[in-house]
């Protein structure tokens, strides 16, 4: 039996008369170069005096780090700078309490997809107080979704992203629990109130870095077109997002020093998130999740990897979809047009993939192999599979996918 105010559902809420839910968000986006000089007259806008810092220790030890420190002085009250790559259960509680404690206002994350659910984990405890492990959404294979309804106010979120993940448009995140596993929250609530887009604070960034993130960016769009959710304004957003991703992704590979190709690929990152606002993801986010929880991949290494591999899984049922990636990619670039279809599509993204030099094989990212079973298994409760179109009813569907990766 659900617990009070939780739905569980047992398909997507798909209207008969061909209508659409669409949720738009309230928040305020500016990419500018050197944008994140202009943080004090932002911040004071929102009301903030008191914000706390999250970022990990590589943001830590970066130039935008020490330009944000100065230009935002006494407004920064608490300083929580060691987010671990996938940010746990733990590390959000004890940032919380910290949080808490010092009375904060306002919270800051700068830095990749790991900061900004950081910072939206605090959000959540804050609000709602309790253990942040109970605020999850739930999955039942195969098709049993359950969210947690979040609704107290949360404090406002900047976010300052330096990577392509576009984690911090979404209203969601996910957290490692203490035995690995990772766990998905959904709140409209949480949406940032402010996203600043720096392309030249983005430089220092290595081009490596930003081109994995961007093809996490590229599979949000990818998997937009194809969800069970989808709807004509996620549809033309991912299409807008593949065609920027295409055309910038190899640029900014090609030319690291470009603030136009990084402006470009911020672009597209952030139609990436504004998809998966509304239309989510489906098995390739799922097994992407667990390769970073239990595998401890990078998340977009994984989506680097697994991209062309869960969009041919899907082929039986979303060959049309698929087929729409191809023909909105850089023509000119490769060789795609308005008819091509679902294997012209992926032939696209791979060569997109040796372009922008990005990890195409799980045997060469130093996953340990053993692994990939319970990896399989975590899947099986990821949310993504609900929004899938392709059913996937047994754990050896999945771990065949993962074979083929490796």
């Amino acid at each position: 039996m659900n617990a009070p105010n939780e739905l569980a559902l047992a398909a997507p809420p798909m209207r008969a008369d061909g209508g659409f839910d669409y949720q738009n968000t309230g928040t305020r986006v500016i990419l500018a170069p050197g944008a994140v000089d202009q943080l004090p007259t932002y911040v004071d806008e929102l009301g903030c005096g008191r914000l706390m810092l999250i970022c990990g220790p590589n943001t830590r030890r970066s130039r935008l780090f020490e330009r944000v420190l100065q230009v935002l002085g006494p407004r920064i009250a608490v300083l929580l700078d060691q987010v671990p790559e996938h940010s746990s259960t733990v590390f959000v509680t004890e940032g919380a309490d910290r949080a808490k404690r010092a009375g904060v206002d306002g919270l800051l994350a700068l830095g990749g997809g790991s900061a900004s659910d950081s910072a939206k984990g605090i959000a959540i405890l804050m609000g709602e107080g309790g253990r942040i492990e109970n605020h999850a959404s739930r999955f039942i294979p195969p098709d049993q979704f359950t969210p947690k309804p979040l609704p107290a106010p949360k404090l406002p979120i900047i976010a300052i992203p330096t990577t392509a993940s576009a984690a911090e448009v979404t209203p969601g995140l996910g957290l490692k629990d203490s035995q690995g596993r990772k766990l998905l929250f959904w709140d409209k609530t949480l949406a940032c109130r402010l996203i600043i887009l720096d392309p030249v604070a983005a430089l220092d960034v290595p081009s490596g870095i930003m081109a994995t993130t961007a093809m996490n960016g590229f599979a949000h769009c990818a998997e937009g077109l194809y969800s069970r959710l989808r709807n004509p304004i996620s549809e033309a957003l991912a299409l807008q997002g593949i065609a920027l991703f295409s055309k910038w992704l190899p640029e900014m590979v090609a030319y690291p020093t470009s603030v136009e190709a990084r402006s470009g690929v911020l672009t597209a990152a952030h139609l990436s998130g504004m998809v998966i606002s509304n239309s989510r993801v489906g098995i390739h986010h799922a097994i992407c999740h667990c390769l970073g929880a239990r595998g401890g991949l990078s998340h977009g290494v994984a989506n680097s990897v697994m991209l062309p591999h869960c969009l041919t899984y899907n082929i039986p049922v979303a060959a049309a979809q698929i087929a729409r990636i191809g023909a909105a990619m850089d023509a000119e670039r490769y060789g795609t047009n308005a008819s091509v279809d679902a294997a012209a599509a992926l032939t696209a993204i791979r060569t997109m993939q040796s372009l922008a030099q990005v990890p195409v094989r799980l045997r060469d990212t130093g996953l340990d192999r053993a692994l990939l079973p319970a990896i399989a298994q975590d899947t099986m409760s990821d949310r993504g599979l609900y929004f899938n179109p392709r059913r996937t009813d047994s754990v050896g569907a999945v771990l065949q996918l993962l074979e083929e990766a490796w």
